[in-house]
């Protein structure tokens, strides 16, 4: 039988889940917090236990994507994937476009680009890190992270309007080939 810490924190997840869900489904306005505890299967009273305020909700929304997103870098990083395959993977689908809507939204809304700030170094870090280790001569700076970081979120807002793995693919290769040295 779960334990009360152990439920506790898969109502969180699940709430988490559904946020995400709700931002890559419905974007950052169409994110309620009825859709989000609709989605997670759970009462109003679960949501506001966990998270009194929408607010609340999207800044945790901010570090479960940054987690999320580091970890994944990391076990790809670690299992030998192909570089631009691992950066292609990284950056793109649902869990970057969650990110992609957050990123927009701070923009106009202060607490969530309080939030954003600290958990873009930790993305950054983790990027340079990686970087770090799959070209050790390249030396992977500031700018190259921020610039790769900036290409594929370019690549992902060009995409809503034109699809096309293969030239995303290409636009990556260019920038390992160009900027890190290859592999």
């Amino acid at each position: 039988m779960p334990t009360q810490q152990e439920r506790r924190a898969d109502t969180r997840a699940r709430l988490l889940a559904a946020t995400l869900d709700c931002l890559v489904g419905h974007g950052y306005a169409g994110t309620t917090t009825q859709r989000v505890q609709d989605r997670a299967g759970l009462s109003r009273g679960a949501l506001l236990h966990h998270f009194a305020t929408k607010d609340d909700l999207l800044v945790a929304a901010v570090s479960e994507v940054a987690d999320r997103q580091v970890a994944r870098l990391r076990a790809q990083a670690g299992a030998g994937t192909d570089p631009v395959e691992l950066l292609r993977g990284v950056m793109s689908g649902p869990l970057f476009l969650a990110g992609l809507e957050l990123w927009q939204a701070a923009r106009t809304e202060p607490v969530l680009r309080a939030a954003l700030l600290p958990a873009e170094r930790r993305v950054g870090a983790a990027v340079r890190d990686v970087l770090t280790d799959l070209f050790p001569a390249a030396h992977a700076g500031r700018a190259d992270v921020e610039g790769l970081l900036a290409l594929h979120r370019g690549l992902a807002l060009t995409s809503v309007l034109r699809s096309d793995p293969e030239l995303e693919r290409q636009v990556v290769r260019l920038w390992v080939d160009r900027v890190m040295g290859g592999r």
